[in-house]
């Protein structure tokens, strides 16, 4: 008797062994972080490019990832006015009436000027965006001496700034770039300059002004005006910001970020030509992608983590990124990169591509981009074990494992009858 208790027990607990070891395990929906790898190479060959001397700048790693003779002294012409009018904008009250004392703009007729008159009375922000904008050299002038009482004594203002931020390559002697034998800069400072000079958000904001109006005064008529810099860079992708300059068709510079599959950059080239200078910016953009050291998250497709359906053929599937999703973060470490996924709750039948939750990369404590979970396979309906989490395949398992312990115990239950 108490055999049979116990060859009982030995059955029952084999009976729910096998289905326990089905039903645990469950998959879970956390990130599977072997998929980030390593993107660009620092050693990735360069294009040829027209300009002189030539800067990437990486916004996100904060360091040069690319230069063409990059400490090499070479006039920079009308970008040296975000200087001037970061300065401004960081100290100036921009409603202040600022007069105008005599006709500057005598002394600039070979180049861009707003033909400020003698008598006229503009504010700050006019100023700023006669300078910025329409590349006023007589308009930088005014904002000059109207911040420093000399235009002399805002160039040293203008170089403790850029020595401030490790600039040893780079002296101005005006606020607006009038070709000075002393006043130079070089890409690799250049890149510094543009960068901190746009990290104020009204520079971004003045930049991003297409065209403007001055208002009719008694000296002249309304001025009307468009920003030189988008008119040069029109036809080109991605681009944030930035500012032109030039002597003549031969010899132009001009500075830019641009933003690019979370890829953040500023592009600097000096001495280039009109013709070349679209074609050297669409060749570092991208080479910037080359180049620049970062991570893709997660290919298009790659699968990141498995999900369970409910009421499936099969009972789990993997899920993959709609897109494919880079990532640069500071320390350049694949440590600093994490993915939060929050994960519907799946149920057959379930197509291929079918939104299957949400993610978030996180880079540097920050979030850098949100996209959708798709379901990677079709996966039909199951059978009535299938709400349970139990596949067809395993139902076909547990019922043969049912079908021999029936087996099993009317064997045994025979052998012990004979005794």
């Amino acid at each position: 008797m108490k055999r049979d208790i116990l060859r009982r027990a030995l059955l029952g607990a084999l009976l729910l062994i096998v289905p326990l070891l089905f039903l645990t395990g469950r998959t879970t929906s956390s990130f599977d972080k072997s998929v980030i790898k390593p993107y660009g190479d620092p050693e990735a060959e360069a294009p040829e490019l027209k300009a002189e001397g030539a800067c990437l700048y990486s916004l996100d790693l904060d360091r040069s990832v690319y230069e063409k003779n990059g400490d090499k002294r070479i006039d920079p012409y009308s970008i040296t006015k975000i200087l001037t009018c970061y300065l401004i904008l960081e100290n100036g009250d921009l409603n202040k009436k600022v007069k105008i004392t005599k006709d500057k703009y005598l002394d600039y007729t070979d180049g861009s000027h707003m033909m400020a008159i003698k008598g006229e009375q503009f504010t700050v922000e006019e100023l700023l965006k006669a300078t910025l904008l329409s590349s006023a050299n007589d308009a930088a002038y005014f904002l000059a001496v109207n911040a420093a009482g000399s235009e002399k004594k805002f160039a040293e203002l203008m170089n403790e700034q850029v020595k401030e931020w490790g600039c040893e390559n780079t002296h101005f002697v005006n606020s607006n770039g009038w070709k000075n034998k002393n006043h130079y800069t070089t890409a690799h400072d250049m890149a510094i300059i543009t960068a901190r000079c746009f990290e104020n958000e009204a520079m971004r904001e003045l930049s991003d002004i297409r065209e403007y109006k001055l208002a009719e005064t008694k000296y002249s008529e309304r001025r009307d005006y468009v920003n030189f810099f988008w008119w040069a860079v029109e036809d080109n992708r991605n681009i944030l910001w930035g500012k032109t300059g030039s002597w003549d068709d031969d010899d132009c510079s001009i500075v830019l970020g641009f933003s690019e599959d979370n890829l953040n950059e500023v592009i600097v080239l000096l001495r280039d030509t009109m013709k070349k200078r679209s074609s050297d910016i669409e060749k570092l953009q991208d080479f910037s992608h080359k180049v620049t050291p970062g991570f893709a998250v997660a290919e298009k497709g790659d699968a990141v983590c498995s999900a369970d359906v409910k009421g499936g053929a099969e009972t789990e599937t993997k899920l993959v990124f709609d897109k494919t999703v880079y990532a640069y973060p500071k320390s350049e470490k694949k440590s600093d990169i994490k993915v939060a996924l929050d994960v519907d709750e799946l149920e057959a039948p379930l197509k291929k591509g079918q939104k299957a939750g949400t993610y978030t990369v996180i880079v540097n404590e920050k979030e850098l981009e949100k996209g959708t979970l798709l379901a990677a396979e079709d996966i039909k309906k199951g059978w009535f074990l299938s709400r349970f989490y139990i596949s067809d395949k395993e139902t076909i398992i547990l019922a043969v494992w049912a079908l021999f312990i029936i087996v099993l115990e009317l064997l045994l239950t025979r052998a012990a009858s004979r005794r």
